[in-house]
């Protein structure tokens, strides 16, 4: 069995619970922090995966680390701890996260400006990004002066390149290289 299905099998589980128990929102955003945490802090993965390592010991540098998790991410960790299966961490926060997006009809996309957007033109954006996906949008912004002009937005494995500097590269591409970029 692939070791992303037991993931899978795992998230699923993990969305059932949080789900009957009314706190699915909030097991959401534990694993956005839980994600981050243990991106920002690799020896904690190491040691929740060491096998010199008693589980006592990692279910009290989870609770030491994990002060502000639910209790539902919290027994799951255990869980996992328990079961020898910290290795599936990451896997599991990536398919529990595309499950919750999925079911409550979320699109989360990262969209590239040249500078940063009024908060009125911004809205504008996300409303019509919302009529385009027919979903609720989660944006991320990324400021990055390179793109010159226009917009660069990201979702899911899509990229919707309307920059002014690939419009160049564009040109210049038709043109045989004749101008300089």
């Amino acid at each position: 069995m692939s070791i992303n299905v037991v993931a899978q099998r795992y998230a699923n589980a993990f969305y059932t619970c949080v789900e009957n128990g009314g706190t699915l929102d909030a097991a959401y955003e534990d694993m956005g922090k839980l994600n981050a945490a243990l991106a920002k802090k690799s020896m904690l993965k190491q040691l929740l995966g060491h096998p010199g390592i008693s589980r006592a010991d990692k279910k009290a540098a989870v609770d030491a680390e994990f002060q502000k998790l639910g209790i539902w991410t919290k027994r799951l960790l255990y869980y996992l701890i328990d079961e020898g299966r910290t290795a599936l961490i990451d896997d599991i926060i990536s398919w529990f996260r595309q499950r919750y997006l999925a079911e409550q009809r979320i699109a989360e996309i990262e969209v590239t400006t040249a500078v940063a957007l009024e908060e009125s033109a911004f809205e504008r954006l996300l409303a019509d990004l919302e009529e385009k996906f027919g979903k609720r949008v989660m944006a991320r912004t990324v400021v990055d002066p390179s793109i010159i002009g226009g917009l660069v937005i990201r979702h899911g494995g899509r990229v919707y390149d309307g920059s002014v500097r690939t419009t160049l590269q564009e040109i210049n591409r038709r043109l045989g290289g004749g101008i300089a970029t």
